[in-house]
């Protein structure tokens, strides 16, 4: 099933109102914090956005590539400190605002203590994709933020290599539902941020083998969340696409994105779900490792179900 609605309207990224008004970055000067800082000076750059610089000091003695935040001695703060006010410096030479900021103790919960306090747009961070072992020690990290964290947070992960630095633009967002969890939240944000950006959305609903969702009610639910998504793009102009597609629901997402040429992924998380059960098989995590444009997940507060 595809259905669209309404012409692509462009207008200019400074006259989205308040949408990247402040941006936070997740530092810890690793090769996937570096792309991401990257991206996000450019997406700063194209939004007019104040970009905050975050680096969390733990009092492990471990050094952590994973998710832009770092394991590290007390001992050390005060240099790494001194590394990321050089580079917010640097950054407000390019004519980005930019702000330092250090925290010390439990990644996932001072980084949530720094997104009560500033309360970003967009918490961004970068992921090396770790698996096996290396994925049970730091992956715990990337998914404990992406279940902690209260404001949507953008992960670039290693595929998202290719994505042009220098002239960022966005064009398509892809909303994703697995429709044994779909997100209210999530969709509602999607739309609130296209029609933040005037990009065109679409809906990708993947279906596995429901046994106890058949036919009638598979499109019953598909239209009722392209239903909530049409109500809130009403009257913005913005072009809506909606598809549902087959199979295993990583590899299914991945392809529509690639066949939309998607510029972002938006899709719900589940809340407070004990991480040893999400190892094995965390869809967000592994669709993050394995997406070739950044994913934005948020976490699921609420279900879309309209009957």
């Amino acid at each position: 099933m595809e259905q669209s609605s309404h012409a692509f309207v462009a207008i200019e990224p400074r006259q989205s109102g308040n949408a990247f008004q402040k941006l936070l970055i997740a530092i810890d000067f690793s090769k996937s914090s570096t792309a991401a800082l990257s991206y996000a000076e450019n997406l700063a750059r194209l939004y007019g956005s104040e970009l905050l610089l975050a680096h969390v000091v733990s009092i492990v003695n471990a050094s952590s590539p994973d998710i832009g935040v770092v394991y590290t001695a007390p001992e050390i703060g005060q240099a790494m400190a001194e590394d990321l006010e050089q580079l917010a410096s640097q950054l407000r030479q390019r004519g980005i605002q930019s702000r330092a900021i250090i925290a010390e103790g439990p990644v996932a919960e001072e980084v949530e203590r720094i997104v009560q306090k500033e309360k970003p747009y967009l918490l961004l961070a970068g992921t090396h994709g770790a698996h096996g072992l290396e994925r049970l020690i730091l992956g715990s990290v990337a998914e404990s933020i992406l279940r902690t964290v209260s404001c949507p947070v953008l992960t670039l992960g290693p595929g998202c290599g290719d994505i042009p630095q220098e002239g960022l633009a966005l064009r398509t967002i892809l909303y994703a539902s697995v429709l044994r969890h779909p997100s209210e939240t999530a969709l509602r944000y999607a739309a609130s941020l296209a029609r933040a950006t005037h990009v065109q959305v679409e809906l990708v609903h993947v279906v596995e083998e429901i046994p106890e969702m058949q036919g009638r009610e598979l499109d019953i639910e598909m239209q009722s969340q392209a239903d909530m998504l049409a109500d809130a793009l009403k009257g913005s102009g913005i072009q809506m696409k909606v598809h549902h597609v087959y199979g295993e629901p990583v590899e299914a997402i991945i392809r529509q994105s690639i066949r939309s040429k998607a510029d972002l992924i938006v899709l719900g998380v589940e809340r407070g779900r004990k991480l040893a059960s999400l190892l094995s098989a965390g869809i967000a995590y592994r669709l993050i490792c394995s997406a070739v444009c950044p994913v934005v997940t948020l976490k699921n507060d609420g279900l879309a179900h309209r009957g």
